[in-house]
Formats: C-alpha cells, structure tokens, sequence
C-alpha cells in the first residue's frame, strides 16, 4: 500500500546526465579500452563464480562493449578509452566483489544491484574520488561500510540498502555532494543526528528504515532547507516529533512507520504544503488528528493507522483532491464521517476499519468512482447499504463485517451491481435475517463471508452463480438442512466453512471431488489487491479469530464441525491430497475412520471427536508428516494407538473419551481388526517389561497350582 518514490528523480537525473554525456562522448567499439580497466574487469568477473559474465565478457581488449560497460575518451588525441559506468544490475552476479574496482579510476556509476553478492566492501572503494552514483543493494553483503566508503567525496547518490551491513550511524563520512542516501534493510545501530544531513548541504532523499536506530530526531534541523523525501520505518525511534519536522516545507514525502514516536501531531503540519504522502502508522500517537488538511492540496497518501489517535476524522481531508490512499483503521476515532467524498473522487483506497465510527453508511462514497478497496469493518455503523453504492464498478474488496447493517436481500441486490467485486465481507451484520434465495449473480466473487450473522434459511443455490467463488464462509449462522450436492462442483472452492449450523444429513461425496483440493498443481488465483487489508475468519464463540490478509494465506480447508451431519466418512476423502484442514468434530458421524485419510499428504489438521466412530485409528495415519492437530476424542474407537510419527507428540486429550483405546504398554488393550470386529485372538502386550510381568505371574500360578496337587494327594 505504501508508495515510496524512492530512488525518484535525483537518481533518474544523474543516469540522464549519464546518459547525455555517454551520447556526447560517443566511443569508437574500434577503440581498446585502457589495459589497466581491462585488467580490473578481469579480475572482477575471476571471483564471479557465476559463469554468465565471464562468457559475456570475451578476453580481447573492447572491454568497452562487453556486457554492461560503459567508456569514453577523456581526450581527443588519447588512443583508448577508460571505464566510466559499470552497469550489471540484476544479472545473478554471485560471489565478492573485487578490489580490483578500486583502479577504475575515472568510473562514475556502478551499479551492482539486486545480486547475490557477499562479503565485505574492499578497502579500495575509497579511491573511487569520481564515483557520483553507487547502488549496492539487494545483496547479502557484510560488515561496516563507513571506512570504506569514507572517500567517496563526488557521490551523489549512495544505495547500499537490503544488505548485512552493520555498524554505528555515527561513522558516517563527509559525502559534500550527496543527493540520495538509502541505508534501508541493514542492522545499523546508534541514533539518528545531525551529521546526516550535516555532510551535504544538499541532500534531496534520506532513507534509513528497516534498521535498528533508537533515540529522538536530534537534529533534524539540519535537514529544513533541502529534504524532499524522509523514510525512518522499522526502527526503534521515539519520542515525539521535534518542531523542525514541520518547518521542512520541501518535504513530499515523511514515512516513519513502525517505531514508538507518540505524543499528537503539531497543527503546524499545515506547513508542510509539498507533501504527497504522510505514511506515521504503527506508532504511539494520540489525541485528535489535527485538521489541517486545506493547506495540503498535494496529498496523495494518508497511512495512519494502528496508533491511538481520537476524535472525529479531520473534515479538511475533503480539500485534497489528490488524496488516493485513506488508511485510518484500528485508532478511536468516533463520530460520524463528516467527508465530503465527492471531492475525494480519486480516492482508490479506504480503510476505517477498527474505530468508534457510527450512524448511517455516508452515501457519497458512491461518488469515489475509482474505489477498489474500502473497508469499514468494525465500527457502529447501522442502516441498510446505501442504493449508490451499485454505482462503485471499480470496487475490489468491501468488507462491513462488525457493525449493525440490515437488509440482507437488499444488501445483496445492490452489491451484485459492483461487477468486478471480487470480495465481500458481511460477517456479524443482518442479525437473524433470513438468507435470501433469489439472487441473480456475483460473477467476480471470490470470497464470501457472511458468518455469525444468526442468519436463517437453507444453503442458497444462488452461490452456483460465483463461478469464481475460492473461500465460502457461513458460519455460526441458524442453517438447516442437508450439504447441496451441488457445492462439490464448485471448481475454484478451497476454503469451505458451514460450521456451527444446524445441518443434517450426509456428507455429500461430491465434497471429496473438489477439484482445487484434488489437483496436485492448483491454480489459485492471488488478490493483491487487498494484500495488507485484514480478514477476520470466526472460529469460536470466545472471540478468537484468525486474520488472513489475502486469499492465499488462507490454507485449503473443510469446516462441517458442530453440526447435525450423520453417515460415514467416504473412504474418497483421501482424494483431496491438497487439504490442510479437515475439521468434522461435533457431529454424528458413525463408521470408521478411513485409511484413505493417509493420503492426504498436506494435512496439517484432522480433528473427528465427539462423534460416533467405533474401529481403530489406522496405523497408515502416522505418515502424516505435516499433521501438527488431531483429535478422535469422545467416540467408540478401540485398539492401540499408533506412537510413531507425528503421534508421538500428540496429547492424552486427542485420544480421551474412547474407553476401548490403548497404547502399547495396556494388558487391557482390545485389538480390532480393520473391519472394526474383534479378532479371535488374545491381545499380547508388546513393551517387554510387562511380557516379563505376566510371564512371572504365570510362573507363580502354576506353582501354587502344582503345591495344591501335591497337598491334596
């Protein structure tokens, strides 16, 4: 969700200027290039053990037109020419990085991004005294760079992000003509001050998120005048934010995520006029969000989520005509949304999910043409859904779960309208309606779920007109009647919850032909669109939830438990190898437990208690390798208890109420047979202590019973 500019355009101006300056010095491929770069390229691609660049680069002296180098002529008479730009982003490069690079004397760019490159920074970085532009990230390269990289007084942009660097802030260089620094998604240490913008009086772009620095923005002042672009996420940053921040009227961009700065926002935020995005979430802030937004008419993205701000939703939003990204959930805030959402009609992202906002829903949102996500999930919001509404073509992901919305049919009616809609959560709404059964068509749905509604009726046959459906939930609602046979048909469905209803009947075998959860390679399509925006799946009456952030991370499963549900379990089930979770507890399930369920190699759950299962626990089960829950406690089940496997680490209460049940070391234990009757044979303890034990038991009857002859003769 966060937009980051980042390189942005300081680096797309230097490779311009690289660019033109290459176009103005063309070079003649006649032309060798200087025998000591030929050399130093050499011995680069020599501790390369990627094999790529090494053939790309022939041993003839052009070294000028092998692959990602760059040359000029530093003069018109000299008869060769010198390595200027080293250009092998994202070419698999693996292996260290030479220190032969440090004799590229005249090299002003080198970009050696997004490889696999490990190890230190050679020592010979340092003489690189006309290196303007150097991006060394996405490697796994170690260690401090600060003393390496100390002499680099020409650069003007440093990436060096997404590596092991380490070390303390405090060593950083005098970098006089430095633009873009990015430091991000390394281990540096220490606290953030002044010498980061104290060594450029021009820096444009300052990122030092994903690290670990702590302490205040000491400092921050030396940074007023030039910084466009501040990035500080994921770190461990608090206090509250100095009054300098609020003077830096250049400021397009302030992200400081995921850190502990707390304290409110200052109304001086007004001044900063340029920015774009404001991203402060995951912190401590409190108290009402300052409404200042008028003199913001540039902003693009407000992330403030996950703190504690209170109060109304600042009515000035509605004078950023820019605004795309609206993100205030899990604050609280209250009232109701004072926004005029017609003069938000750019706006493809609202999250005001997890507040104490009421009233009806605003209708205006119907203007936002461009909505593809909007979540307004628990908050207080009451009414029916607006008609508008079905004007939101655009819309990807709606989710309204926790409120107190009525009107289910009308709800549904106007929501068949949104044709791209894709997901729709209703969860805890429409409280002990009755499910409507004539609804035309959802052809873009994929998620469903309209759980703990108390909701009446049968399963609707109208879900045979989401042919897209993938994850269906219905749970703890009132629904009566038998599984639609039909439900198996359902091509894309891997994720099924009908459980805590009151549904009778068998298990229809057409669930065991699920065809996403009995291909080997299933197709399951990813909504990206939501990725970050939280789902809410209820599994249990104390309030325990999971949260899904996107459909993929929902793991394929079957939910029938605490229902009315009878017969056996189909010995098809092992069909449906791509399950994870098979939950069909609290029913009255008769018959055996099915060897076949060995098959089923990706389950993680199986949980069959508190049915009516006689027979044993087939040993193939153990092979179950990624089982981490089972239960069969509270049935008829016999025989021992398998020990090998997962088993060994389940405990006593997967097993509890089966009176019949043993392990191995039980001279009780009754043995079945895989046809559930008992065998014609005494079952024999296998643990050798207690073979030993009834062998000295028997020894002494027979003694007694030889003394008592002889007495009695």
């Amino acid at each position: 969700m966060m937009l980051k500019f980042f390189p942005g355009i300081f680096q797309k101006w230097v490779f311009l200027a690289f660019s033109l300056c290459s176009f103005l010095c063309l070079k003649t491929p006649a032309q060798s290039c200087d025998p000591n770069d030929h050399l130093a390229l050499k011995e680069f691609a020599g501790n390369l053990t990627d094999g790529l660049i090494i053939a790309a680069w022939s041993n003839d002296l052009v070294c000028c037109d092998w692959v990602g180098v760059s040359c000029e002529s530093l003069s018109i008479s000299s008869t060769s020419f010198r390595v200027t730009k080293l250009n092998l982003s994202d070419r698999g490069l693996k292996g260290f990085v030479s220190h032969s690079l440090g004799r590229l004397s005249e090299l002003k760019l080198l970009d050696l991004s997004h490889n696999y490159l490990k190890g230190d920074l050679p020592a010979e970085f340092s003489l690189l005294k006309k290196l303007k532009f150097l991006d060394l990230s996405h490697n796994m390269l170690s260690g401090p760079p600060w003393g390496t990289l100390s002499g680099l007084i020409s650069i003007q942009s440093l990436n060096i992000s997404s590596n092991q660097f380490t070390g303390d802030l405090l060593e950083l260089g005098d970098y006089p003509n430095l633009l873009v620094f990015n430091i991000s998604n390394n281990s540096f240490s220490g606290s953030f001050n002044y010498c980061f913008c104290g060594s450029s009086n021009s820096i444009r772009a300052l990122d030092l998120s994903v690290n670990h620095l702590v302490g205040g923005l000491d400092g921050l002042e030396k940074c007023e005048l030039s910084l466009q672009q501040l990035h500080l996420d994921t770190n461990s940053l608090s206090g509250n934010l100095p009054e300098s921040l609020y003077s830096m009227t250049s400021l397009e961009q302030l992200s400081i995520s995921g850190n502990n700065f707390s304290g409110s926002l200052s109304t001086n935020l007004r001044n900063l006029s340029s920015l774009k995005a404001l991203i402060v979430c995951g912190n401590r802030f409190s108290g009402p969000f300052p409404d200042v937004f008028g003199n913001l008419k540039q902003l693009e993205q407000l992330l403030a989520h996950s703190n504690s701000f209170s109060g109304p939703a600042p009515s000035s939003l509605s004078l950023c005509p820019n605004l795309r990204v609206l993100d205030l959930r899990n604050n609280s805030l209250a009232g109701q949304i004072d926004l005029n959402f017609t003069r938000l009609s750019r706006l493809s992202t609202i999250d005001l999910a997890s507040n104490h906002f009421n009233g009806p829903l605003p209708d205006s949102l119907s203007s936002c043409r461009e909505l593809k996500i909007l979540s307004l999930a628990k908050n207080n919001f009451s009414g029916d859904i607006p008609v508008s509404y079905g004007k939101l073509t655009s819309l990807l992901f709606l989710s309204l779960s926790n409120n107190s919305i009525v009107n289910l049919p009308g709800a549904l009616s106007v929501l068949q309208q949104c044709k791209n809609l894709s997901t729709l959560i209703l969860t805890k709404n429409f409280h002990g309606e009755e499910i409507p059964g004539n609804v035309t068509s959802f052809n873009s749905l994929m998620v469903l779920a309209l759980g703990n509604c108390a909701l009446r009726g049968q399963v609707p046959v109208w879900l045979l007109s989401c042919p897209k459906l993938q994850a269906l939930d219905l749970s703890w609602n009132y629904l009566d009647g038998s599984i639609p046979f039909w439900m198996g048909k359902m091509e894309n469905l891997f994720y099924l919850d009908l459980s805590n209803n009151s549904l009778s009947g068998e298990i229809p075998k057409s669930l065991t032909e699920l065809k996403c959860l009995v291909s080997l390679n299933p197709v399951l399509p990813n909504l990206n669109a939501s990725a970050g925006i939280p789902l809410y799946v209820k599994r249990n009456q104390s309030g325990n939830s999971l949260q899904y952030n996107q459909v993929s991370s929902f793991p394929p499963s079957i939910y029938l438990s605490n229902n009315r549900l009878n017969g056996t379990i189909w010995p098809e089930i092992g069909q449906l190898k791509q399950l994870h979770v098979l939950d069909l507890s609290r029913n009255d399930i008769t018959g055996m437990i099915p060897p076949s369920i060995s098959s089923m190699e990706n389950l993680e759950v199986l949980d069959l208690s508190n049915n009516n299962l006689y027979g044993s626990i087939p040993d193939s089960l153990k092979g179950l390798t990624f089982l981490s829950k089972f239960s069969v406690a509270n049935n008829h089940l016999t025989g021992l208890v398998p020990t090998e496997g997962q088993f060994g680490s389940f405990p006593s209460s997967s097993f509890e109420g089966n009176p019949g049940l043993c392990d191995e070391i039980d001279s009780t234990c009754d043995v079945t047979d895989n046809t559930g009757m008992r065998p014609n044979i005494t079952s024999v303890p296998q643990n050798k202590f207690a073979r030993r034990s009834i062998i000295l038991v028997v020894t002494i009857s027979v003694i007694n019973i030889f003394d008592k002859l002889i007495l009695f003769l």
